[in-house]
């Protein structure tokens, strides 16, 4: 009986080679692809990661939440160097005034400045008026030899010169800045503050009041470090300040006007008449206190006492044919009157110019 030869194929035959050049070829394919993978992945993360727009973002966030600490991480060391030796109050840089000068802040943007791939772009509304910021950067370190590491630079905080004239001479010094108190010295003071934001500043005395508002951007193309930004608060008189002037003012014409002569004793006003005049029969009509206004600027307080009116009447007989008359006449007058505080008081003297004519 002939012998059966087995005929399949030898798992240890010369075929082995191509199998494993297939087998290198997937492997090698996979490295491949993987690699590519890995690389997109990469480029994905540095575009939207590792940007100085999201940087922008991240350091806003932060400023949202009130946290100044957190804020001044996103900063390089030379502009944190360069806060620290600069004289100026810190108020704004953290707590209760940081988040208030954010909160007005509306639909923030975030991108790269078009011009300077290195700087970030903010947009972003307050009040519905439409504002934009540039946030100046830098990045001289890299995370694990891919990624740039963006932070603000010193253009990215400002310094605000906030100067409020004649503070000194209307007993005012401290004013408050996003709702917190702050020191003034020789009518002016110095802060520094995030970019951007929304500045709230007030004086809110018994005698003296001022609101101002101010946004904080650093505008595109300047390069000066910490941009300086100067704020004028203007002073005016309170309401009740205004009160004591027309009740002192009231008062010294009411002393004038009690008197039934021609011309009142330490009065301004005054007339004369070539008749015999019945005297119980006089009468003065003094204008309105509320006719004076109450100003204030650097030169302290000031009253438009100037060309005031007052009416005199009364009976009389003609010196020559003894008719009966009922005359009237318009007396203009000035006052002197000096607005000035003592402590807690305003103080108020009036007195009156010399008679016009006589």
């Amino acid at each position: 009986m002939p012998q059966a030869h087995d005929t399949s194929p030898s798992h240890d035959s010369d075929q082995s080679p191509h199998a494993l050049r297939v087998v290198i070829f997937a492997w090698a394919a996979a490295l491949i692809m993987a690699l590519a993978a890995g690389s997109v992945a990469i480029w994905q993360v540095s575009e939207k990661v590792y940007t100085p727009g999201h940087t922008a973002q991240e350091y806003w966030d932060s400023i949202a939440r009130g946290s100044g600490s957190e804020a001044l991480g996103f900063f390089d060391s030379e502009a944190l160097g360069a806060a620290g030796e600069e004289e100026m109050d810190s108020v704004l840089l953290d707590g209760e005034a940081l988040e208030l000068s954010s909160a007005a802040i509306e639909d923030p943007r975030f991108g790269e400045d078009p011009e300077d791939g290195d700087d970030a772009v903010m947009q972003f509304a307050v009040d519905g008026e439409d504002y934009e910021t540039r946030l100046p950067m830098d990045s001289d370190e890299t995370t694990l030899a891919f990624f740039q590491n963006w932070e603000l630079t010193a253009d990215s905080m400002s310094r605000l010169q906030i100067d409020v004239p004649g503070a000194a001479a209307g007993g005012i010094a401290q004013i408050d800045v996003n709702g917190e108190p702050v020191n003034l010295v020789d009518d002016s003071v110095t802060l520094r503050s995030y970019v951007p934001a929304v500045v709230e500043i007030a004086v809110d005395s018994e005698w003296l009041v001022g609101t101002a508002r101010y946004v904080v951007v650093q505008d595109s193309g300047t390069e000066d470090e910490a941009q300086a930004h100067e704020i004028t608060l203007d002073l005016e008189a309170s309401e009740a300040a205004e009160e004591v002037l027309h009740e002192e003012v009231e008062a010294y014409l009411d002393s004038c006007a009690d008197q039934q002569v021609l011309m009142p004793a330490g009065c301004p006003m005054g007339v004369n008449t070539p008749n015999q005049v019945a005297t119980e029969s006089i009468s003065w009509q003094m204008p309105e206190p509320e006719e004076l206004a109450l100003d204030f600027d650097e030169e302290g307080w000031e009253t438009s006492a100037d060309q005031m009116q007052a009416t005199i009447t009364f009976d009389s007989r003609h010196f020559h044919d003894g008719a009966s008359l009922e005359e009237s006449h318009e007396v203009d007058f000035e006052l002197d009157v000096e607005v000035g505080a003592s402590g807690e008081d305003l103080i108020v003297s009036v007195t009156g110019a010399a008679r016009p004519g006589l």
